[in-house]
């Protein structure tokens, strides 16, 4: 079983840092300051980042729809895989690592209801449109993401697509999500500031218990 996946299934909260570039000083700072798991954006430098941690390594893929037979065989390394939504079921069998299911604005709640069927093991919940990023959590966000817990029976990853501040990892929590996907927006776009802030969101999410 993924690594991640056991995170997602014994921890309270797991928080994945997706760097925001792949290099071995960013992906060293989102270790050394507690990261439980980190995200690469697929590139050259992806593999490079697999052998200068010890925690679980994922690529983000989730852009692309669909998905080559040659690209499933060139991330057989990586502990997670996150996919589009219709990209995963035609290529679930052939995937080796966790599957990470990737929503979008498009998502329905019928959709997500059976949505194991499709091969995933956890699923993405970046739900909110491009035009909705980097504005303050609200309500109805909350809501959403009870909603997608509930009918999916699958671990929830909720990506800082809002500001979600240190203070509201309970809230996101108390949705019966298991991980956050943190991103530049809320940890910077330096080694400095990632290590800073993720320290932060450490502290929250040890303190849930």
């Amino acid at each position: 079983m993924s690594r991640l996946l056991e995170l997602l299934k014994t921890k309270k909260m797991t928080l994945i840092v997706q760097l925001p570039e792949n290099t071995r000083e960013m992906a060293e700072a989102a270790e050394q300051a507690g990261a439980d798991a980190i995200v690469v954006r697929d590139g050259e430098d992806a593999a490079d980042i697999i052998k200068t941690v010890k925690i679980p390594v994922g690529v983000d893929i989730s852009a692309k729809n669909p998905v080559e037979e040659k690209e499933i065989k060139a991330h057989d390394r990586f502990d997670f895989i996150s996919f589009h939504f219709e990209a995963l079921k035609a290529v679930a069998k052939r995937v080796k690592p966790g599957k990470i299911l990737a929503l979008n604005d498009d998502y329905t709640l019928d959709k997500i209801i059976g949505v194991e069927d499709t091969g995933a093991e956890a699923i993405d919940a970046a739900i909110l449109p491009l035009s909705q990023n980097s504005k303050e959590l609200a309500v109805g966000d909350l809501q959403n993401y009870i909603g997608i817990a509930i009918s999916s029976g699958l671990p929830v990853i909720i990506p800082t697509q809002r500001v979600i501040k240190p203070s509201e990892v309970a809230i996101i929590a108390d949705t019966g999500a298991k991980g956050m996907i943190l991103t530049d927006k809320v940890l910077g776009d330096s080694a400095k500031s990632l290590k800073k802030n993720l320290m932060e969101y450490r502290l929250a999410a040890d303190d849930l218990g």
